[in-house]
């Protein structure tokens, strides 16, 4: 909780900074990049998280992983580990993700189907979806494939769900039967 709470501060500072720069977008790919870095490699967290290695060999380290971010987010990750914060670069840079999301009004999107869909369908679907929802932000879509939907989909936003698989509706059907009091009499 406390590591969250910190989170929150770091990313708010560098928010706040650069919001004075005219670079938010592009540090906001960076932070993307740094977080699925992080998530991807289990060598990564440990090695930042690590206790037994010093803030120097760190920041030289980061430096060489990280050198194509640009100096803002260099300085920064430097910045954050020189603190002794590293285990949770992971969590600031989801934290810098949420806050510039939320204040340039895109919303992320879940997209989960059993089979791939094309972009121009899920793109159709989206369409569909901010009209039923009377959303007015952009939304960044996840996609993922579920195989155990049997078909169609399932799209999350926010905390509302739009549910048109195959699965759900055999549960409802299910359900349905379930309940049903007539006994045949023969």
């Amino acid at each position: 909780m406390a590591g969250i709470r910190a989170a929150k501060r770091y990313a708010k500072g560098l928010m706040q900074f650069v919001n004075e720069t005219t670079q938010s977008e592009k540090i906001n790919q960076e932070m993307i990049d740094l977080k699925n870095s992080i998530h991807a490699s289990r060598e990564l967290r440990n090695f930042l998280a690590s206790p037994v290695l010093d803030n120097k060999r760190k920041v030289s380290i980061a430096k060489e992983l990280f050198k194509s971010f640009s100096q803002v987010s260099q300085n920064f990750i430097e910045l954050v580990i020189n603190h002794g914060r590293g285990d949770i670069l992971r969590e600031i840079a989801q934290q810098y993700n949420f806050l510039y999301n939320k204040q340039n009004n895109i919303t992320t999107a879940e997209f989960v189907s059993a089979i791939p869909f094309d972009s121009n369908m899920v793109n159709s679907i989206m369409m569909d979806a901010k009209q039923k929802l009377a959303d007015n932000s952009t939304f960044n879509i996840e996609t993922k494939i579920d195989p155990e939907l049997i078909g169609g989909f399932v799209l999350r936003v926010g905390d509302k769900q739009i549910d048109s698989s195959i699965r759900s509706k055999l549960n409802r059907l299910k359900k349905e039967f379930d309940k049903n009091d007539y006994i045949v009499k023969f």
